[in-house]
């Protein structure tokens, strides 16, 4: 996964490997913590740190917030694009 427009991308704040970390947008820069890894199954990794994108608490609401976790193949960690 690449920029998510006007040249920002979604980055680990800090360079971050803490689980419950939370991802935010930035102005792109390359570094592995701006790497992600979608997977046939449609889980999201993260290069640098190796956790998946997650749905903090499984919330399917507008505004959920996501973070870094442990990848556990939770229906709060698989994505489409799209």
């Amino acid at each position: 996964m690449h920029a998510v427009g006007a040249g920002k991308c979604l980055d680990v704040p800090g360079y971050s490997t803490t689980q419950g970390t939370q991802p935010q947008i930035w102005d792109c820069n390359g570094g592995a913590d701006q790497q992600w890894n979608f997977n046939a199954n449609g889980i999201i990794t993260n290069v640098q740190s190796g956790l998946c994108l997650d749905v903090s608490g499984g919330w399917t609401a507008n505004g959920a917030l996501v973070q870094l976790l442990t990848c556990n193949s939770a229906a709060n960690q698989h994505w489409t694009l799209g």
